[in-house]
């Protein structure tokens, strides 16, 4: 039979881990519902600073999205940071249609104020490819794709994505060449766009998105409060 010291040290440690079997569960879903502010434990700078470990993830998806809402909808502070693996996460998992099929785990990273996007591409869905014969040789049937670019503002419903550089298997290509690969690759042609240049929507409650360092930076429109009351009605 245990002692009384022995009991009372037991008990204490059956309260400990109730609390703890309670604690757990409460996070997780005040995290996944909005009780709790994610970025209280989430916060930029901690994505900013995992991005060499964590990869893009569904997840991680819901969680970016979850910020990006509160944003648009005056939740939160009128700026907010997003890392690499975060975009990549939303392109990957969050946004159905924006990736052409045929184009195989999409990345996006952020350097020195630019936008580098890579993947692979499968070159038969791609069959409005320029001959690149004198260049790269016969187009593997899989093939690494990389562009690096600045983000612009276009008009008041879009951005651009300006490409200015482009590597097909870390071959270099021509500027010349830029605006056929891109069509290509589907590119939406408006006519105000560059021809070397991607088409951005700009969301709803998105005043400007620039690059900063090796994060995106979105600032929320001053009018966002007017948007929320229209997104209730």
């Amino acid at each position: 039979m245990l002692s009384w010291p022995l009991l009372e040290k037991a008990r204490q440690r059956m309260k400990k881990l109730m609390l703890l079997g309670f604690l757990i569960p409460a996070l997780y879903a005040g995290l996944k519902w909005g009780l709790i502010p994610a970025n209280r434990f989430l916060d930029a700078d901690i994505c900013q600073g995992c991005t060499e470990d964590v990869q893009p993830s569904p997840a991680l998806s819901d969680l970016t999205m979850d910020r990006f809402e509160q944003l648009r909808w005056g939740e939160s502070d009128d700026k907010l940071v997003l890392s690499s693996v975060e975009i990549s996460s939303v392109v990957r998992y969050a946004i159905p249609g924006i990736i052409p099929p045929g184009l195989l785990e999409p990345r996006v990273e952020f350097e020195e104020g630019q936008v580098r996007l890579s993947g692979l591409v499968v070159a038969r869905e791609f069959p409005g490819l320029p001959k690149l014969d004198e260049i790269i040789g016969l187009l593997p049937d899989t093939m690494a794709v990389e562009m690096q670019g600045l983000i612009a503002p276009l008009d008041q419903s879009h951005f651009s994505l300006i490409i200015n550089k482009l590597w097909m298997v870390k071959i270099p290509m021509p500027s010349s060449l830029i605006p056929a690969i891109l069509t290509a690759f589907g590119r939406e042609g408006r006519k105000a766009l560059p021809r070397n240049a991607l088409l951005i929507p700009k969301p709803d409650g998105i005043e400007s998105a620039f690059v900063q360092g090796d994060s995106l930076l979105l600032t929320a429109n001053p009018g966002r409060e007017e948007f929320a009351k229209d997104g209730e009605n």
